[in-house]
């Protein structure tokens, strides 16, 4: 973990639950969703939306603005169906 985690989508810094995920390879059906390759994500305690840890926590100073833009762009619209 490189940073503290904010929340890309509400910007709370409380992290509830951290989860490591097992998940099977990543084939053509899947390879579309961006969630495939997610190993490791948090929900946030503020919100409840489910988090990339690399996004939350920033992973290679990547800045809060990048991060909230990839969370829209890219897995806001799914973030709903991986709450465990």
């Amino acid at each position: 973990m490189d940073k503290e985690f904010i929340c890309p989508e509400c910007g709370s810094k409380e992290a509830g639950n951290h989860m490591m995920v097992s998940r099977e390879p990543p084939t053509e059906k899947n390879k579309k969703d961006p969630w495939a390759s997610i190993l490791q994500q948090t929900e946030c305690a503020s919100c409840k939306n489910i988090i990339p840890d690399h996004l939350g926590d920033r992973w290679d100073n990547m800045s809060i603005e990048e991060a909230q833009k990839k969370w829209k762009e890219t897995y806001r619209k799914t973030s709903r169906f991986q709450k465990l």
